[in-house]
């Protein structure tokens, strides 16, 4: 059984001119189906693009509804990179029809995309753009993909571009893995060591175990929210942040 938080939060800047938060999660266990597994993602929508808030929901969505779809009749380690890749056709093709309705083009709706699919013992991960996802076993921790970077600095990839399909990863993996948090590029100063590209621990350790020692996982929620909107992280980033996190509870998940 696993259990999460998650919070998308609209960054100082993007309060200061009342712009809507640009990042969005979902996150959904499927106990009761046929092949149990967790489904995290979340996506970042381009500061620059006028809807990118509508295309990472629209990314988030699309991906929660193909993996619920794929889990009632198979197993997670099924999952190819050729699935994931129709999937993310599908959430062009709802951008496509929603840059019509508004009259603008699908760059307007640029985003980036995070997402894990993790049952009792494999997982599978894909990523486009910056954003990283963080997995957990015992007491290591490691980063699935490194953030990416687009061709110019301070730039990265969206799942909008022509050429997205040479630039979208996926990784299989066989295990048990007992944590996981997934990231917009608004934390990743915070969370993650560039120089050695690994997770930095600090940051992870407290959060994980106050998620698996709470009796209100709802109270955790909020004083995440409270934690995301203090002034010491708004004092180191002024971008829009999002964090999903969440933890196996069984006996041997340490």
């Amino acid at each position: 059984m696993w259990r999460h938080i998650a919070q998308s939060l609209q960054g100082p800047s993007h309060l200061q001119d009342n712009t809507p938060c640009q990042d969005a999660h979902v996150v959904q266990f499927l106990g009761d189906c046929a092949h149990p597994a967790l489904i995290a993602c979340v996506a970042d929508g381009a500061g620059s693009a006028k809807h990118s808030d509508l295309g990472s929901s629209i990314a988030c969505a699309t991906i929660l509804e193909h993996a619920t779809r794929f889990l009632e009749t198979n197993d997670v380690s099924t999952l190819q990179a050729e699935d994931v890749l129709l999937w993310c056709d599908d959430i062009r093709d709802r951008i496509k029809l929603k840059s019509k309705e508004f009259a603008c083009g699908v760059r307007d709706f640029a985003t980036t995309l995070c997402a894990g699919i993790l049952s009792h013992d494999f997982a599978a991960f894909f990523q486009i753009g910056d954003g990283a996802i963080v997995l957990g076993k015992n007491k290591l921790y490691g980063v699935v993909f490194w953030p990416q970077r687009g061709e110019y600095a301070n730039s990265t990839n969206f799942l909008t571009a022509d050429e997205y399909h040479q630039q979208i990863q996926f990784l299989a993996l066989n295990g048990n893995f007992s944590k996981v948090a997934l990231m917009t590029d608004g934390l990743e100063r915070l969370a993650l060591q560039f120089d050695t590209q690994i997770p930095h621990v600090p940051f992870f350790d407290p959060l994980f175990r106050a998620l698996q020692s709470t009796s209100d996982v709802n109270q955790l929620g909020e004083q995440l929210r409270g934690f995301l909107c203090s002034d010491s992280i708004h004092h180191r980033t002024d971008d829009d942040k999002t964090l999903v996190l969440a933890t196996q509870c069984t006996d041997d998940a340490a």
